[in-house]
């Protein structure tokens, strides 16, 4: 298993320290989930095509030009 070191910001810290006691049973689980979790997310944003990508901002634009109906 590959080991590697990080160094985290104490406020970053604090949260990982308190989540990791409370959710799962190691912190070494804790990582292995919460990397897993933002790797899978990662993914399924690199997945989806340009096309997508292209038409959600314009969607954004759009409703905030416009209104979420069309309106003016």
């Amino acid at each position: 298993m590959a080991q590697i070191e990080i160094t985290l910001p104490n406020d970053k810290q604090a949260q990982f320290e308190r989540l990791a006691a409370e959710e799962f049973l190691t912190e070494e689980r804790a990582i292995e989930g919460l990397l897993s979790v933002g790797l899978e997310a990662y993914r399924d944003v690199a997945d989806r095509t340009e096309t997508e990508v292209e038409r959600s901002l314009f969607s954004a634009d759009a409703e905030d030009e416009y209104g979420q109906r069309g309106e003016l």
